[in-house]
């Protein structure tokens, strides 16, 4: 259901990894515009199977967020990763992302 509901807009993109056959990863990217900063994409989520990490997947997927975000006029991709998440923090270090701010996450839920 979630999936249908992105799907509608061509601001949202998802894609899938496979290998031989059987789903290994995906990743959900959105174009984000802003009044005080320029269009920027967003990485909204990245999962890669554990079992199937380090081959290049993840990689991968956000050469395409990059691809995707360009194609979209947006000049920057951003992501936001759980401070839990030290090996995810090491990957995006790698491909060159770099930790622009520390922030606390708030949510509201309603009835």
């Amino acid at each position: 259901m979630r999936l249908r509901a992105i799907t509608r807009y061509p601001e949202h993109a998802v894609y899938v990894a496979e290998l031989n056959g059987r789903l290994v990863g995906w990743m959900h990217v959105f174009a984000r515009p802003s009044l005080t900063a320029e269009p920027s994409a967003e990485v909204a989520g990245l999962v890669v199977d554990e079992h199937c990490r380090s081959r290049g997947i993840g990689e991968a997927l956000m050469g395409q967020a990059e691809r995707w975000a360009e194609e979209k006029g947006c000049r920057a991709v951003t992501l936001r990763s759980n401070v839990t998440r030290l090996r995810a923090h090491a990957f995006y270090d790698r491909l060159g992302y770099e930790t622009i701010k520390t922030s606390k996450s708030f949510c509201k839920f309603l009835d």
